[in-house]
């Protein structure tokens, strides 16, 4: 059929169906006593149907009229139109399961740096101050630990034990936090304690199984001792700045404020590019929205102790203490569930031990604790796994009962495999002239 034939049939189609339209649209009118302006809704509403189904008829002459290679032609634009309103062609192609895994728009890169102080002019001299603070062992009583001593920039930010050894080879009875990334934070501490960088940066002197200083003012003493150290407190706070225990804690935080790690492969795959991550840390990406590590793990921190979501910096936990890890692990304290402060995700594939009691060295192990102690997840290979039925009484009585169906709720090895894959793609190195410092300081 040529294009002036078709033509006619739509015009043909469309006039007949406005005639329809008028004859019907007055008809109506009378039956039910509309006055002119429901007469005029009213034919605007039949109009519309009569649009929709003249384009559709146009459409179906149109195809009817089209050879078989017009026709192939055809049905290849439709499928391709329809799958690039679907999802972004890049990641489908990469990962096809990804395009229900939510409102990908949401995800956040980590910015390249935190807010500083717009008006310091001293920025600078403040964090080289704050470096040779940071890897002072002068500050300690014996003069043997650092803040580098157990936040090694090397390796993820942290120092790879169960728990740090202070002086004289004492032990605390907290996992140390990683300090990478942790200016984007707003609580510091397992127990949030200290709302600032700079508050945090003070409490490490006088723990008495850290640094063990008897007092800030002995910390104070220390630096004054230090005869170098009074040009460079020149240069950060001003000719003549007394030396005080507040100056010494901001240093150091202006300096912590340099450690952060912007450039993951999730960075880099939020940004645009969309060969930064694997098939399989996009699935374990789309998995760890899927399934709810999203809801307290927020990005870009990968923490609520730092996320622009008005939510709590603290979750319990565990969340579901009936289960064997809880034991395995010790993860009670005095025997109960506790509130700590939502630790950040960012470089956990280097940052070994995990929780605050340092208990679990894998991070696979990690996740499946995460998955039943707060998701009430299974961990299981059997399909039958993912719907769990259960039944309660309803009202007491004996005859009435209740049933919950829970669906998705196994994980299996693909799974944490996949889950594992993406928390690694979180992980990346601090500057590198940082780096070098903290090389040549060892």
């Amino acid at each position: 059929m040529s294009n002036l034939n078709v033509i006619l049939v739509v015009l043909s189609i469309v006039a007949l169906g406005w005639l329809a339209l008028l004859l019907v649209s007055n008809e109506l009118g009378q039956k039910v006593r509309l006055n002119r302006m429901g007469r005029v809704a009213l034919a605007s509403g039949l109009g519309l149907g009569i649009i929709a189904l003249s384009l559709k008829a146009g459409v179906l002459v149109y195809l009817n009229g089209l050879s078989s290679e017009e026709m192939q032609s055809w049905q290849k634009f439709a499928a391709t139109s329809q799958q690039r309103q679907q999802s972004p062609a890049k990641v489908t192609a990469i990962a096809p399961d990804l395009a229900s895994s939510g409102n990908w728009s949401t995800w956040q890169a980590l910015p390249t740096i935190p807010k500083m102080a717009k008006s310091d002019h001293w920025l600078k001299a403040k964090q080289d101050l704050g470096r040779k603070l940071f890897f002072d062992k002068n500050l300690s009583i014996d003069r043997t630990i650092a803040c580098a001593t157990c936040h090694d920039l090397g390796a993820g930010g942290d120092d790879n034990a169960q728990f740090s050894t202070g002086i004289q080879g004492l032990k605390g009875d907290r996992n140390a936090p990683t300090v990478l990334n942790a200016a984007f934070l707003t609580r510091f501490f397992w127990d949030g304690r200290a709302a600032s960088l700079e508050a945090q940066a003070k409490q490490p002197f006088i723990n008495p199984v850290e640094m063990a200083m008897p007092d800030l003012n002995k910390v104070v003493e220390r630096v004054q001792e230090d005869k170098p150290y009074r040009s460079v407190f020149d240069a950060a706070f001003g000719e003549e700045a007394n030396i005080t225990i507040g100056r010494i804690a901001k240093a150091i935080a202006s300096y912590e404020r340099l450690l952060v790690t912007p450039s993951s492969p999730y960075d880099l795959f939020i940004l645009g590019d969309d060969a930064a991550m694997t098939a399989q840390q996009l699935r374990g990406m789309a998995l760890f929205q899927e399934v709810g590590c999203r809801q307290c793990h927020i990005d870009p921190t990968f923490s609520s102790a730092g996320s622009i979501k008005p939510i709590g910096t603290y979750r319990t936990f565990p969340v579901f203490p009936d289960n064997p890890y809880i034991g395995k692990y010790d993860l009670l304290v005095d025997g109960k569930s506790r509130s700590w402060r939502v630790p950040s995700l960012r470089n956990v594939a280097r940052t070994a031990p995990y929780f605050h009691n340092g208990s679990v060295t894998d991070l696979k192990e990690a996740i499946r604790i995460m998955a039943v102690s707060q998701l009430s997840k299974v961990i299981s290979n059997d399909p039958a796994d993912d719907i769990l039925v259960s039944a309660t009484s309803v009202g007491g009585k004996s005859d009435r009962r209740r049933l919950t169906i829970l669906r998705d709720q196994a994980l299996d090895d693909q799974d944490i495999d996949d889950l594992a894959a993406f928390l690694s793609a979180l992980s990346a190195e601090p500057p590198q002239a940082e780096l070098t410092h903290a090389s040549n300081m060892q």
